[in-house]
Formats: C-alpha cells, structure tokens, sequence
C-alpha cells in the first residue's frame, strides 16, 4: 500500500518538474480580437466568454470591448 502511495505522488509531482511555457505569443497568434461585444445566449456561454475575453485583455492587450 505505501509503495502504490509513494509512486501516486512521484507521478502527481513529475508535472510540476516539468518547465512551463517559454512565452504566450503563439496563443495570442490563434486568436484575434474581434472588435465588438461577443454575446452568450446561455449563462455558461456568457461566462466562458467573459473569462476568455479577460484573459485575452490581461495577457494579449485586447482592448475592452464597449457595449
């Protein structure tokens, strides 16, 4: 049981050795800005799109869209 234990945590922590991006201008380069308000019709479609267009205005300098 300790050896199964022991090597559930080795795998849980190889991810955290692992080096993380080198830089976010590739995903910045997939998506453009689309210029206008983008709209949800359903609740999780209005929060996915509003945590992606934040993101999108900290990380890639989007501007803010007026509504």
């Amino acid at each position: 049981m300790m050896r199964i234990a022991t090597v559930m945590l080795l795998l849980a922590l190889t991810g955290c050795a692992s080096p993380g991006p080198a830089t976010i201008e590739g995903e910045c380069k997939l998506f453009t800005d689309p210029g206008f308000a983008v709209q949800g019709k359903r609740l999780q479609d209005k929060q996915w799109i509003g945590k992606t267009q934040e993101t999108a205005i900290r990380v890639c300098g989007w501007n803010r869209p007026r509504n």
